[in-house]
């Protein structure tokens, strides 16, 4: 059958070919020749060498992930391999990632939970008023619901101490106001914003709506500098409605070239909560130069 098709289709061709040898001639145009480019030949990969390839491709960002995202170095690459190949069962993983939490927690309460409590409740993130060994069997305790306190009595006795430490920093911040407002060079505003002028400008007074250039240092009631921009050795730019309440009423007030002493109530500060750097309740002291207005 297949030599028969073979020789019909042979018969078919040279009867067109015959067909159109019988038709005149027609004039074309030569057409340019094509080089035709070969396509290299492409083979598969055996499984095996690409598996292992594959696997080498990717060991430099499993490198980097289990080394800075999880703390893994070359001391301990035998161990993670160890669990890489499944060596563990599913019992001892377990307790590998309850002893892995309990040690982060631990590393989290000395770093960073333990001074934040401290920092809190006294006003000192290095003092010892939190008792560490307490503190840890107060977790442990409540934890495995053993504790001589409920949850809810127990954040009540925790917020007393919050609470009479706002009052203690409040009554401090508002001594030293009260103090300060006494020096015979200081003059007050209807909004309580207490002022010393050590220079006065002559140029312009800023608006609302300017753009001051100024110099200036932020320190707390105990001599803490929070800011400076001197120490940064860059006067700051900004808007005069784009700062707190005391600065905005102080700056509209300073001609250009001035320098004044701020004493700012919370009120016209951060307020009762302050903020990262600025303690609840917390007067601010600043020395502010107003070098230009920019318009």
């Amino acid at each position: 059958m297949k030599i028969r098709k073979v020789l019909f289709i042979g018969l078919a061709a040279s009867l067109c070919l015959g067909a159109v040898a019988s038709q005149p001639a027609k004039k074309t145009k030569k057409k340019a020749k094509v080089a035709v480019v070969a396509e290299p030949e492409m083979k598969p990969v055996d499984a095996a060498t690409f598996s292992y390839a594959v696997g080498v491709a990717q060991s430099p960002s499993l490198k980097q992930y289990i080394g800075q995202a999880n703390n893994v170095d070359s001391l301990h690459y035998a161990d993670f391999i160890d669990g890489l190949n499944g060596k563990y069962s599913e019992a001892e993983i377990a307790k590998m990632r309850a002893i892995i939490m309990g040690t982060t927690i631990a590393q989290q309460n000395d770093k960073q939970v333990i001074p934040a409590i401290n920092k809190q409740a006294t006003g000192d993130d290095k003092a010892t008023y939190l008792q560490k060994d307490l503190f840890v069997k107060g977790l442990e305790e409540g934890l495995l619901g053993k504790s001589t306190l409920t949850p809810d009595s127990a954040m009540k006795v925790a917020d007393q101490q919050f609470e009479y430490r706002k009052m203690v920093v409040k009554k401090e911040n508002a001594d030293y106001l009260a103090a300060y407002a006494k020096n015979d060079s200081v003059q007050r505003t209807e909004s309580g914003l207490l002022y010393k002028v050590i220079k006065k400008g002559e140029g312009a007074l800023p608006a609302d709506t300017n753009q001051v250039e100024v110099n200036y240092e932020g320190r707390l009631i105990d001599g803490t500098v929070f800011d400076s921009s001197y120490k940064r050795n860059k006067p700051a730019t900004f808007g005069v409605t784009q700062v707190i309440k005391g600065w905005t009423e102080a700056l509209k007030m300073m001609p250009v070239g001035s320098v004044y002493e701020l004493c700012i109530p919370y009120e016209l500060a951060y307020g009762e909560r302050g903020n990262r750097n600025i303690p609840p309740f917390s007067t601010l002291v600043f020395k502010v130069e107003l070098l230009d207005i920019k318009k």
